[in-house]
Parts: structure tokens; sequence; C-alpha cells
């Protein structure tokens, strides 16, 4: 019998490479406005690139695009980190019918939590901006476990808060070897979003269509 589901939450929950190609834009946008001597999609480019070598989650890209441009000035950075703030919250958005199949879910009586290798505050900003930071019983972040997927440690480390067996649980993501492999290695059910890889226990094209299937 089946108590709880996992979700993952980049590009699973939420557009998480929308979003960031849209605060990119917005920071490159910003500091041409500021005087960056740059076509607006060529420091995109090359800001995104960047985000690429030093890590996409790294507070410190903007920075580091500036000081390879030979353009590190105050005035500029402050205009690209708060083009990018701006852009990143306006485009963190929950996909369409995730609210929605989360809140069905638990009135169905399933515990619901999430594994994410996003970094802890970041997982849970995210979470707070598309106001779904109280839907869960359990966010099990990078530093949780300092393990990402699809070593078993995350999942295990959720199935333990939420006091379920594997066989009990349920895990949703868009990425096959990450989510999929991993939770089934534990003995897990497993959900892909997206396109059918093989073997998932079942594949959706959408989130809200998680609702329709029959555990």
């Amino acid at each position: 019998m089946i108590c709880a589901i996992l979700f993952d939450l980049d590009n699973t929950m939420v557009d998480f490479t929308g979003m960031k190609k849209a605060a990119i834009k917005e920071s490159a946008e910003a500091m041409v406005k500021a005087g960056l001597n740059m076509s607006v999609f060529e420091a995109a480019r090359k800001l995104n690139k960047i985000y690429w070598e030093v890590g996409i989650e790294s507070d410190t890209g903007i920075t580091e695009f500036l000081k390879r441009m030979g353009k590190l000035d105050d005035k500029i950075l402050a205009a690209g980190i708060n083009g990018y703030v701006k852009g990143k919250i306006a485009n963190t958005k929950p996909v369409e019918g995730a609210v929605t199949t989360i809140k069905r879910l638990k009135k169905a009586g399933l515990k619901v939590g999430v594994v994410t290798d996003a970094p802890r505050l970041k997982a849970w900003k995210r979470l707070n901006i598309m106001g779904m930071d109280n839907l869960f019983d359990v966010v099990v972040a990078y530093e949780d476990t300092g393990k990402k997927k699809p070593d078993k440690a995350p999942f295990e480390a959720a199935l333990k808060k939420l006091k379920v067996k594997p066989e009990e649980a349920v895990m949703v993501g868009d990425w096959y070897e990450r989510d999929v492999e991993g939770a089934n290695r534990l003995g897990m059910k497993t959900i892909l979003v997206g396109k059918a890889c093989g073997k998932e226990d079942y594949c959706v094209r959408t989130f809200k269509d998680i609702q329709k299937l029959a555990f």
C-alpha cells in the first residue's frame, strides 16, 4: 500500500531552467543599462556559460562574469545582482497543476515530501516564492545528507522522516538517472514526468496527470 509520495523540485515542480534563463536575461539587461558596453544577447550568453562553469546555483556568477570581462564595477554589479533577483522571483512559479495535485494527494491521506539536490536555503526560497512551503511533510535538500541523487542517502533520509518503507513510497521526478534509477534501487515505485525512458513504473506527460494514476 502506498503511503507517501516524494517529489523532485527543479524542473519537476518548478521550471528551473526557464527561471534561470529569465533571471540571466534580466541581469544582462540591467548591467547594460548601468553602463556595461556589451549587447544584452552577448552578456546573457557569456553569463550563462559562466554559471555552468562555476555552478548553476553559485552566488558569485555575476561577479565572476564581470571580472572576466574586465568590467568589475560596483554600479554595474549591483544592477546585475538586482536584475537577477528580480527575474528569478518573477519567474519562479509552480508548473501547471502542481499545487492542486499535491493538495489532492494530501487530502487522500498520503504523506508528501521533497527530495532535491538543491542547497537547502535555495530550495526553501523557491518553495516560499511559489507558496508551497507549507505543503510538505518533509523537505530533504543537499545539506541533509551531503549526497546527491541517485545516491540512496537522500531517499532514505526522507523515508525515515516520514516513517515509511521504500515499498510504501513513490518518487516523482523529471531526471531518469537520478530520480527514477535512484529510487528504484531502494524498491520505491517511480513516476517520470516527461518522455518515457525505461524502468519507471509510470510516465506522465505533465505534472497534473499524476492525479489520474492509481497506485
